[in-house]
């Protein structure tokens, strides 16, 4: 189910993210009031329902999820540093007096906690509203070991979905040329 929701979902062209902002940053808040850690499980809770095939697919699902551009910008013993930017940090900084980043801290720290089997937590740990970057760390405790979950989902890997998607796009091109060159021959 998972993949086919992938699927589904990222060859979707159409929509905005206006539905996601009401969402959890009017409805949600109003709902829960002061839990303020209820995002941060929604995102664990997320990553353990669409999982990624690796670490590596984080970048890609923060952009085809319309959460902004993820990149690691630290890596120390037993803490990875991210920085989130981009046009939809930008733009909730601008819409919410205190934008809230923690369903992305949540699904960061459950993606490395599921493929790393150590028990990990993430923290923000600067929303610069000037700059438009959030600052977040995932702290993996390489002491203590998970059991692996058996779910039965399998995880998705949206590097692969990329590389099938560009090469679409180049023979959906090619077929174009070759059928704007065939029309030109035949006039």
């Amino acid at each position: 189910m998972e993949e086919n929701f992938f699927t589904k979902t990222l060859l979707n062209k159409s929509g905005t993210t206006l539905g996601t902002e009401m969402l959890r940053d009017l409805l949600i808040p109003s709902l829960v009031g002061n839990n303020k850690d209820i995002m941060y499980w929604s995102g664990k809770l997320l990553a353990r329902k669409l999982p990624l095939a690796s670490k590596k697919d984080l970048k890609l699902f923060f952009k085809y999820a319309g959460w902004g551009d993820l990149k690691l910008i630290k890596s120390k013993k037993d803490i990875e540093i991210f920085e989130l930017s981009g046009e939809p940090i930008k733009l909730r900084c601008k819409l919410t007096e205190k934008p809230d980043f923690k369903l992305e801290t949540g699904f960061i720290a459950e993606t490395y906690q599921l493929e790393d089997q150590f028990v990990t937590e993430g923290e923000i740990e600067k929303v610069d509203s000037k700059n438009y970057t959030v600052t977040i760390n995932i702290h993996i405790d390489k002491h203590s070991s998970m059991l692996e979950e058996k779910t039965g989902i399998q995880p998705f890997s949206l590097i692969e979905f990329d590389k099938i998607q560009k090469e679409a796009q180049k023979i959906d091109s090619s077929n174009l040329e070759s059928t704007s060159s065939n029309t030109n021959d035949n006039a």
